[in-house]
């Protein structure tokens, strides 16, 4: 048997019961303590809690809450450990893999439009995919090469989470049951700490969503920029600084295409002709323009356009500085600035 779930235990009994609650809360423990050592599911367990009486609910919250933060902050120390000790123990080779990729990703980007196409689905796309894996880890990603150990702290602290959120719960508790959540945040900071994307870049991201926020952009036109940006980011090119203006440009080209039933840079409306145009009209300038139609979903909009040797050049111009993202139903517009 593994010490960790015992540890777990003896770290709960720590704390003294009173007497009408321990039999009851003893029993929880116990069968708590067996479904860690066999590594079970607690579903039915939290789901039985709602049956105890008001006292046993009380006492066993305050034995939670005392152990839940050391649980908890042992494992995230020893997963942020266990992660830098990952990243730096290959950080050699995976600095030269990362330049191999950028590399390998820049010489399809320099191709004529033909005979890129195809490169596009069998270099670009999988040198992205491994570089995002490299520069901006999940997780599980990091956790999948981990220690038996660790992985089994992970499991006592997400047990222990949904068990205490359970708790609180079933007692109707004023304290938030957000343990999940917490853990969960704080696995995805230690990953991105982990990862290697460039400092200014991650703030320009940081900058696009307080603007997203102050100037109302749609959600998913604001993922779709934090998407596309993250791209970039990923085969070394900079950050682009949301332009709400070219935001409100492209999404009334997006407007127009649907509404006038064309499918075009060029458009009939008059004072909107050219991309230039309705830059101006919207207070900006724009130095190019991507248009897709066919999905409501910014995903579906970004990768349509990576994989259109005209539409990609565009997207990863080391030119652009400023970008915009405008959607009406399924039509999209994505406009960029210098």
């Amino acid at each position: 048997m593994s010490p960790l779930p015992s540890l777990l235990l003896a770290a709960l009994l720590l704390v003294p019961l009173p007497a009408r609650g321990q039999a009851a809360v003893d029993e929880l423990l116990a069968n708590f303590q067996s479904r860690l050592e066999q590594g079970a599911e607690i579903d039915d367990l939290c789901g039985s809690l709602e049956n105890l009486e008001s006292p046993d609910q009380k006492a066993l919250i305050a034995q939670l809450e005392k152990t839940w933060p050391g649980v908890r902050d042992r494992y995230l120390s020893a997963f942020a450990a266990a992660s830098k000790q990952g990243a730096g123990g290959d950080r050699n080779e995976g600095q030269r893999r990362i330049r191999e990729l950028r590399a390998a990703f820049m010489q399809v980007y320099a191709m004529a439009e033909d005979p890129m196409k195809p490169k596009l689905k069998e270099v670009s796309k999988p040198a992205v995919d491994e570089l995002r894996k490299l520069l901006s880890p999940t997780p599980d990603e990091l956790l999948a090469t981990a220690t038996p150990v660790l992985k089994m702290q992970r499991d006592t602290a997400r047990k222990l989470a949904q068990f205490r959120d359970a708790a609180l719960d079933a007692a109707l508790s004023t304290t938030p049951s957000d343990s999940r959540e917490q853990l969960a945040a704080a696995e995805a900071k230690v990953a991105a700490d982990a990862g290697g994307l460039p400092r200014d870049g991650l703030k320009i991201l940081e900058k696009n969503r307080k603007i997203a926020e102050d100037e109302e952009v749609p959600a998913e036109e604001a993922r779709g920029i934090e998407e596309c940006n993250l791209l970039r980011l990923y085969v070394g090119l900079g950050a682009l600084v949301l332009d709400p203006k070219l935001c409100d440009a492209s999404r009334d080209h997006s407007k127009d295409m649907a509404e006038q039933k064309f499918f075009a840079h060029e458009s009939p409306v008059p004072g909107k002709k050219t991309p230039w145009d309705r830059a101006a009209k919207a207070g900006t300038t724009a130095s190019g323009e991507n248009i897709f139609a066919g999905s409501a979903d910014s995903h579906s909009a970004n990768m349509g356009w990576f994989y259109s040797p005209g539409h990609h050049k565009n997207m990863f111009s080391p030119g652009q500085r400023r970008i915009g993202l405008g959607q009406h139903g399924s039509h999209w517009t994505q406009m960029f600035g210098g």
